[in-house]
């Protein structure tokens, strides 16, 4: 009797991981954004991403720093802008965001 709960008690915690898995899925999956960039600026701004709240847009500068914009409120319209002009610097190809 004991084995028999032992495996059910196993198989139960692998349904709830496989479960947790099937379900975190889809929700950070989903991305809705639009991407700007020129010659020295980078700007995103999202409708939809998962359960995240705001989006910040980050590029990589000719220079070698690292800029980051303002936090954009997630479907709200708002656009997020990372200015390399702003250390005197153009933009390189690496660029993105990030939500939270």
């Amino acid at each position: 009797m004991r084995k028999i709960r032992t495996l059910a008690a196993a198989g139960a915690a692998a349904a709830m991981i496989t479960f947790g898995l099937v379900a975190a899925t889809p929700a950070s999956a989903v991305a809705v954004c639009s991407e700007w960039h020129d010659d020295a600026t980078y700007g995103v701004s999202c409708s939809s991403v998962g359960s995240s709240t705001y989006v910040y847009a980050t590029a990589k500068c000719t220079n070698g720093k690292t800029v980051t914009g303002a936090a954009a409120r997630i479907g709200s319209g708002e656009w997020s802008y990372a200015y390399c002009s702003s250390v005197g610097a153009g933009l390189t190809t690496t660029y993105g965001y990030t939500t939270f």
